[in-house]
């Protein structure tokens, strides 16, 4: 990231759920055994993004798995407010 970059709470988790506030994401995403599922009720909930050391990485198979968001005392903080799962 450059200087410039700003680092944006994007979401908090609750119960294992992400809650934002940005509509389409909020409440419909959910991490369990450090991969993330969503969105709720779709036909295929494998956002194929998952947890470690903290940070979101994904999509699974990308050249580049980097994200740049991650997880802190409950909340996702990354460089905007759109999830890169979402």
């Amino acid at each position: 990231m450059t200087r410039s970059a700003k680092i944006v709470p994007v979401a908090w988790i609750q119960d294992g759920w992400i809650y934002s506030s940005q509509e389409e994401q909020n409440g419909k995403f959910w991490i369990d055994d450090n991969w993330i599922w969503g969105p709720d009720g779709a036909a295929d909930m494998d956002t194929r993004h998952w947890v470690a050391n903290g940070w979101i990485w994904g999509p699974v198979g990308a050249p580049d798995t980097k994200t740049g968001f991650y997880i802190a005392e409950g909340w996702i903080y990354g460089p905007g407010f759109k999830l890169p799962f979402a």
